[in-house]
């Protein structure tokens, strides 16, 4: 008998779930919540910072990951890299308060937040292969605002109520993406198109 033909054959089946829920609701809720604070409905607090952390950046993170196990190279990619863009944010705001290091120069964080902008661009481009409408508007408005937020830091200020606008709808859009992924699953079939 050939070896080849004794051997069992091992199929394995992924059955975990789409982690992309995750991630786009820790960005969505973390946005949405900070862009308040553009809008002059409340001031930059721990709540933002704790959102940045734990939602934000922990739920973004553990979806990234998830999608790599996936093979899902852009979902790895972004929510991994968006992840650790909350945990970094919310590091330049705890480190300052904490007095570790001075405070980034406004036009420091325009280049830190034109060099995010730059590369959500790379990957809003990749989103037109994926088809998905609700996807490609997440990372239109997130493209705008960290260009934005960008010129806010550079010295436009007038921009941040604007910037506070589409962020906000970023947020919306992606809790409409989470939760079309989820209703989709849940029910079989398309409730909320994607």
């Amino acid at each position: 008998m050939d070896i080849e033909e004794n051997e069992a054959k091992l199929n394995i089946v992924d059955n975990t779930a789409n982690p992309a829920a995750l991630g786009f609701t820790g960005l969505g809720l973390s946005a949405f919540l900070l862009s308040l604070t553009y809008v002059g409905l409340f001031p930059l607090d721990t709540m933002i910072v704790s959102m940045a952390i734990f939602l934000g950046g922990f739920a973004q993170v553990f979806a990234g990951i998830m999608a790599w196990k996936k093979g899902d190279v852009f979902a790895g990619t972004a929510f991994g890299a968006f992840g650790l863009f909350w945990f970094s944010l919310a590091g330049l705001i705890i480190i300052d308060s904490l007095g570790w290091a001075a405070s980034p120069t406004p036009i420091a964080m325009a280049a830190y937040l034109a060099m995010w902008g730059v590369y959500t661009l790379g990957m809003l481009i990749a989103t037109l292969k994926l088809g998905s409408r609700a996807i490609q508007f997440v990372f239109v408005t997130l493209f705008v605002l960290f260009i934005l937020l960008a010129m806010v830091n550079a010295g436009s200020g007038g921009l941040l109520f604007i910037a506070g606008i589409d962020g906000l709808l970023l947020g919306l859009a992606s809790l409409y993406t989470a939760l079309a992924i989820v209703l989709n699953e849940v029910y079989g079939k398309t409730i909320l198109p994607i």
